[in-house]
């Protein structure tokens, strides 16, 4: 592989230090989404003088993903060397970026030009300055561009006021700033934020605070605001003054076992290292990645990530679902899951215990959080048709119909597949609109009436019902299972049209 996704991750040999730190951030934070091309793909462009063509069309794939870019532009490349955000070395503002890239060509051209930077008379000198002789090899960072109402740096330590955090921003980009293009206002905050005035800066010191919980020392975090806090990269400080014992580096928590309560989605107990997936993973690379074995941490997956959950021992998911993509499979595989877990609080690698039958997870070390993140909202907007196919889904579930229930999910997804030819983005929206309804929603509503998690059991163990109502809802998980699994006929095209899978 010379690309990967940036929250897949990988060790710093290969996809360099900046992105290395920016893959665990995304497990728990805004980051803007994107891709790494790899240092293979550097020493392979080293060794031939340009960037060979299986590269390009790696590049190319990854950039149009429905998963990561979907060939949207702007885009901004950066650097991130092996040698790059050490304890040791930040190399700050030493190799290149590109920032509002807009073409296909500016981003191969763009990434060459990183890759070139390497050799740069300031890279030797900088290097020559710290003693560093290794070699440097360089991966390339591509994300999408925000573009900031106020952007900037964030040390959670002030380096010459240890016990306070120190903020500069400035209004749009923060190229201005880092730069030295422009001079920012700056300010000393408290470490609690509770005593730190407006919401910005209360969230950024929340933030940051947590930022350093995870990495373990005080953080230098380039940040950016547009509505959203954007976490654009974090370094360890590698120079701070010690006027106090209050400077040292961050506690971890509790080496004990910590308990997340959920809701209990496929019964057994489980233990192994937590390994996060996130959707904007394609399924191949997920799958390829993941350790057998392992503990499957995520949000939520669906259909498409049938092979990976193959791999998995157990699984955890943010969404609390019992008709989740991962809880159906759980329960078919016969491995554990427990879903609504505050995932947050996991850190990857982990040891984790995962207990299906009461709906706990166990986990040691976790993460330091000043508030419970609530990150999955409904990622379709709606529109009249949207509306109206969700009063047919809606009053159908009411009365317990399941072949009403039926005709409306497939009239949904022949609208997707009318649609995507013309108008992809409308597409993309009735597609999830109805697997939110299904996925999400679904289970809430009968909730409130039945003991669903028990009822699902009992259908998939292929028990009788006991009575009329438990036959429907039978019936109507049956048709859920068929359609959220896509092992439905009438729907197993609608995957390999939109993810290619």
């Amino acid at each position: 592989m010379f690309v990967r996704t940036l929250s897949a991750g990988g060790p710093i040999e290969e996809i360099g230090g900046k992105a290395h730190r920016l893959s665990l951030l995304t497990r728990y934070f805004n980051v803007p989404e994107g891709f790494v091309v790899t240092t293979k793909a550097y020493e392979l462009w080293r060794e031939t003088g340009s960037m060979p063509e299986r590269v390009i069309e790696e590049i190319r794939e990854y950039f149009q993903s429905p998963y990561v870019l979907e060939g949207r532009f702007p885009v901004v490349v950066r650097s991130s060397a092996t040698v790059e955000d050490s304890s040791r070395a930040s190399f700050a503002g030493v190799f290149e970026s590109v920032t509002n890239v807009s073409s296909f060509d500016e981003l191969i051209k763009a990434i060459e030009w990183v890759f070139r930077s390497t050799e740069s008379e300031r890279v030797k000198g900088y290097m020559k300055r710290l003693g560093i002789e290794r070699d440097v090899k360089m991966a390339v960072v591509v994300q999408r561009q925000i573009n900031p109402k106020f952007a900037g740096v964030l040390f959670t330590r002030s380096p010459n006021e240890p016990d306070m955090a120190l903020v500069e921003f400035v209004k749009g980009s923060p190229e201005k700033l880092v730069g030295g293009e422009a001079s920012g206002q700056r300010l000393l905050l408290p470490r609690d934020p509770s005593k730190v005035k407006g919401h910005l800066m209360r969230e950024l010191i929340e933030t940051g605070l947590e930022v350093e919980d995870l990495f373990g020392r005080p953080q230098d975090i380039e940040w950016a605001y547009n509505g959203t806090l954007w976490i654009l990269q974090s370094r360890d400080i590698t120079v701070l003054t010690q006027k106090s014992e209050g400077a040292r580096e961050s506690p971890r928590a509790s080496q004990g076992w910590y308990k997340l309560t959920g809701v209990p989605a496929s019964p057994g107990r489980a233990r192994g290292r937590a390994c996060f997936v996130l959707d904007d993973q394609p399924p191949e690379e997920a799958e390829k990645l993941f350790p057998k074995g392992g503990i499957l941490v995520t949000y939520v997956l669906h259909a498409e990530y049938y092979n990976l959950f193959m791999k998995a021992s157990g699984i955890v998911t943010k969404v609390e679902s019992v008709l989740s993509h991962p809880a159906i499979i759980a329960r078919e595989l016969g491995i554990p899951c427990v879903a609504g877990v505050d995932v947050e609080a996991i850190r990857e690698g982990d040891e984790v215990i995962v207990d299906g039958d009461a709906g706990v997870v166990y986990v040691r070390n976790p993460r330091r959080r000043f508030k419970r993140l609530d990150l999955w909202e409904a990622s379709w907007k709606e529109d009249e048709l949207i509306k109206d196919l969700r009063e047919e889904y809606l009053k159908a579930l009411q009365e317990l119909d399941a072949e009403k229930l039926e005709r409306t999910i497939l009239k949904a997804f022949e609208y997707v597949r009318k649609l995507y030819p013309v108008d992809k983005e409308k597409a993309f929206n009735v597609y999830h609109f109805i697997n939110t309804l299904m996925e999400e929603e679904t289970p809430k509503i009968l909730a409130g009436k039945f003991n669903i998690v028990e009822v699902f059991a009992r259908a998939d163990r292929s028990e009788r019902p006991r009575d009329e109502t438990e036959k429907r809802l039978f019936e109507i998980y049956n048709v859920l299972k068929r359609f959220i699994n896509y092992t439905d006929e009438r729907v197993k095209d609608i995957p390999s049209m939109l993810f290619g899978v």
